[in-house]
């Protein structure tokens, strides 16, 4: 579907860009900030399947249980989890793919160090 509508814009001279595909600004909370101001390390994860509050208090909570991790908060619009390391710490790509997808979320991206 996507391919046939870029298919079809490109033929008429217009670009697309799907918002699950672009790279959005990391989300910034108060919580967020004062882990990254104690030297943590943030990633950002990309989730699809989380369309409510009670996904991200639920994904929210998954990742704030972890000792390695300092903050955690999940942008619904963005579709990305957030969570900001505790310094020294670190939690592996398959740790991370491993809660999500036990979560019942699908995981589409890890970006680590952004902001």
């Amino acid at each position: 579907m996507i391919k046939t509508l870029t298919l079809a814009l490109a033929a008429a001279g217009l670009a697309f860009a799907p918002a699950a595909f672009a790279d959005p600004e990391p989300r910034s909370t108060p919580e967020l900030e004062a882990a990254l101001a104690e030297g943590g390390e943030r990633v950002v994860v990309d989730v699809l399947g989380a369309v409510c509050d009670f996904c991200a208090l639920a994904m929210t909570r998954t990742f704030e249980r972890r000792s390695e991790v300092a903050a955690a908060d999940v942008d619904l619009d963005s579709k990305t989890l957030t969570v900001v390391l505790n310094p020294g710490d670190d939690l592996d790509d398959a740790t991370i793919a491993d809660l999500i997808e036990r979560s019942g979320y699908d995981l589409q991206g890890i970006r680590r160090g952004e902001g």
